[in-house]
């Protein structure tokens, strides 16, 4: 069967500029995306496209919706949402193991498209969520045509475009990951996420408030960040939703990853290569992993605390 020209080439960057939106492309060629973020599959794979051309491929946004018609792919299995440092590296790294799975973890384009309104307003409703569909098609083409489940970990803040989500996604499992406040924050003073420096990501989308409150304390920014991050998780278990599942950190990894089989459908295919998986750190994968020593007093704010107790009692 001839394949189309555009398989193994996935779009990775959308841009703005003089009122035009451009895409970036990257061929992967035979390489898989498995590593713990999705932009170091990027760095890894422009290097070695640089490597036989200095020419970039780039597109208009909109064809987008071309590309992805000739194509094979799966429609994802299930969305992983997070607070961050909750364990979801580990649990996209642990299903990454099989090759039967894709698994698109925090994928900067995605996050473009859904944040695209600050740059354009006036962007149509419609534009968007094309994109964002096309863009999740392409990501999810069959490349050994072995791939049966398709999970895309989303950035932690996209849990405030959970109804947008939702509303594209109706019949598809979100499964949401959180963790106690001061155990993150504790996890963020030693190398802090974008969400963990103020101005870093929009104000306005994390619910932060005036940035001047925090004279310059990032790790009570931070807990202002997650304390809104368990609002938003409570009143998103409040709707009850049948497809959407709840897990906490401290209930424990091994049961976290069959939690998320069971609930998202998604068989462990290798059991021992996932196991075998645990036994590193989430993101630095040569290194075997150590548990977290307890965070100390300077990292407990009452106002997340108590956010995430109420979560905690809410959801059990």
């Amino acid at each position: 069967m001839q394949q189309p020209p555009i398989r193994n080439w996935i779009p990775y960057k959308l841009s703005y500029a003089q009122q035009q939106w451009t895409i970036n492309w990257l061929d992967l060629g035979y390489y898989r995306m498995n590593h713990p973020f999705f932009d170091e599959t990027i760095a890894v794979c422009r290097h070695r496209q640089a490597e036989r051309s200095s020419l970039k491929s780039i597109s208009t946004a909109d064809f987008l919706m071309d590309a992805c018609k000739a194509l094979s792919h799966l429609s994802p299995s299930a969305f992983v949402f997070h607070v961050s440092r909750c364990g979801s590296t580990l649990l996209s790294q642990a299903f990454s193991t099989s090759p039967q799975n894709i698994v698109i973890a925090e994928a900067p384009l995605l996050d473009e498209i859904l944040r695209s309104l600050e740059k354009q307003p006036d962007l149509p409703p419609q534009q968007r969520e094309s994109w964002f569909k096309a863009a999740v098609s392409l990501m999810g083409q069959h490349r050994n045509f072995s791939e049966t489940d398709y999970i895309i970990k989303l950035d932690s803040w996209h849990i405030h475009f959970y109804e947008l989500l939702r509303a594209w996604y109706p019949d598809t499992p979100f499964y949401f990951l959180y963790r106690r406040p001061d155990q993150v924050v504790a996890s963020h003073d030693k190398r802090r996420g974008l969400q963990a420096i103020p101005g870093m990501i929009s104000p306005q989308l994390l619910k932060a408030g005036d940035l001047s409150q925090f004279a310059g304390d990032f790790n009570r920014y931070t807990a202002k960040v997650l304390y809104e991050y368990y609002l938003k998780l409570q009143a998103i278990h409040a709707l009850h939703h049948p497809l959407n599942g709840f897990f906490d950190y401290a209930d424990g990894v091994q049961d976290m990853m069959k939690a998320f089989s069971d609930f998202s459908g998604i068989a462990i295919k290798d059991a021992e290569e996932l196991n075998n998986r645990l036994k590193y750190h989430s993101k630095y994968t040569g290194d075997v992993f150590k548990a977290e020593a307890a965070a100390d007093a300077s990292y407990f704010y009452a106002d997340s605390h108590a956010a995430y107790e109420q979560l905690r009692a809410q959801i059990k």
